[in-house]
């Protein structure tokens, strides 16, 4: 039996804070004075950050879709079944999931923003009076 059930959206909040970091430790690479000879340091450096800005992007596009609580606390996400492994580790901006598959576990960041509001505070209400 279904419990609970929302599509997450991609959440907005999510990307601007992976750009802002990302740009942070871009602008002090930039700025910080590096000798001539660590120009491919530097170079090597900034590239990574970039890289990692792109593929945190991509990330956080791809946790979207159809979430489902089902009554015995088994999640179907992505076209898949997992457990919930522990309590949720809830912040006021989101919460993150534990979650084990058939071979592999995985961490979901749920931010608020991604779900509606009615839909955030039930699924909140539902994990924390989990038995």
């Amino acid at each position: 039996m279904v419990l609970w059930q929302c599509d997450i959206r991609v959440s907005w909040r999510a990307q601007w804070l992976s750009l802002l970091l990302h740009g942070v430790v871009a602008t002090v690479l930039l700025l910080l004075p590096w000798p001539l000879s660590y120009m491919p340091v530097w170079l090597l450096l900034l590239s990574l950050v970039v890289f990692d800005c792109v593929r945190s992007q991509r990330r956080i596009r791809a946790r979207q879709g159809a979430l489902t609580l089902m009554d015995d606390y088994r999640l179907q996400w992505q076209g898949r079944e997992w457990i919930l492994c522990g309590p949720p580790w809830l912040l006021p901006g989101g919460m993150l999931l534990r979650l084990s598959g058939d071979k592999k576990s995985q961490r979901l960041w749920l931010a608020v923003d991604s779900l509606g509001t009615r839909e955030w505070r039930d699924l909140r209400r539902l994990l924390l009076t989990r038995d």
